[in-house]
């Protein structure tokens, strides 16, 4: 891990840092451009908006990440399960993201899994028989593999779960060749927090293997038994080859999904929808927007200008 990603861990995780910054965006547009509400019930209205005006859908996910203090532990979990029933209440598809450090991982994985199966029975419950699903977020790699084992046992345990993979990571074919076996949601993304020991590395070549990632999860093995492929990416170029490749497959574009972040690229979003494609957007809500804000600008040192841009922009999401 470089240094830049090392220094961007420390300030997501700096308490200091974060209030510092979260007084800041209250004089801006910063917290509103990237953050759909304040409380889960601001965030479901952003959420009918965007499905009302624009048919495009949301995962809600509740900030708050490395976490030990189990009041703060317990306080994320119940916001993660009052969104899935108030999304259940507007109408809305019941999908919700978790950081596995939100939920109990950092104090240990038994409290982390018990808290999860919580979550995902609640998902399920409020969906009363339609799609409910907990998407597991993908944090660094030192919860990497607790994390795909989290997702194995929530399914193994009947709760309807996805997990997010990173292409950039060598290992993934290997982690898809097990997922596309199951019938679940994987989200692909290309992946933040590089490791020279386990990444691929430089741009072209983890544009291709994401693409070779999509090949596996486009497979008449991942459609037969179920899979439901989402590609986690705002690069037109790639969600064109694999609008090509699906195509090519005889995948239908109601039987996969792209999705992206609330506040990033809306013009690329409502173009896919216009070309028929499922879309969804990933919508924090909270206070504690500081740790989200920091780890977008890890994942890749350019989104540190559309962080800096917003500051002087009026914040304005779809109109």
């Amino acid at each position: 891990m470089s240094i830049f990603q090392r220094t961007t861990i420390a300030l997501a995780r700096s308490p200091a840092v974060g209030q510092a910054m979260r007084a800041m965006a209250a004089r801006t547009s910063l917290a509103r451009r990237f953050v759909g509400g304040a409380d889960v019930h601001e965030a479901v209205r952003t959420a009918v908006r965007l499905r009302e005006a624009h048919g495009i859908r949301a995962s809600l996910f509740y900030l708050g990440e490395y976490v030990a203090d189990r009041a703060a532990i317990a306080h994320n979990v119940d916001q993660a399960i009052g969104a899935c029933k108030a999304l259940a209440d507007a109408g809305l598809d019941v999908h919700v993201s978790v950081d596995p450090t939100a939920i109990g991982y950092m104090q240990g994985d038994a409290l982390g899994e018990d808290n999860a199966r919580r979550i995902g029975m609640a998902a399920q419950g409020a969906a009363r028989g339609g799609r409910g699903c907990l998407m597991l977020d993908m944090e660094d790699s030192a919860i990497r593999d607790r994390t795909c084992a989290l997702h194995r046992h929530l399914l193994e345990a009947g709760v309807p779960a996805g997990l997010t993979l990173q292409a950039r990571r060598r290992r993934t074919p290997e982690d898809l060749a097990w997922a596309i076996r199951q019938r679940t949601s994987l989200r692909l993304v290309k992946g933040a927090f590089p490791e020279r020991a386990l990444d691929h590395a430089g741009r072209a070549r983890i544009d291709l293997a994401y693409l070779d990632a999509a090949a596996i999860m486009l497979s008449r093995e991942a459609r037969d038994s179920g899979f439901y492929p989402v590609f986690g990416t705002h690069d037109d170029r790639l969600a064109g080859a694999i609008i090509d490749l699906a195509r090519e497959r005889g995948w239908s574009p109601a039987d996969f999904e792209f999705e992206m972040l609330y506040g990033v690229r809306p013009d690329w979003q409502l173009a896919l929808r216009g070309l028929g494609y499922n879309v969804r957007v990933y919508l924090p809500f909270g206070a504690d927007w500081w740790p989200y804000a920091i780890r977008r600008v890890g994942e890749n040192p350019r989104n540190a200008w559309l962080l800096a841009r917003s500051l002087t922009s009026d914040g304005r999401y779809f109109g």
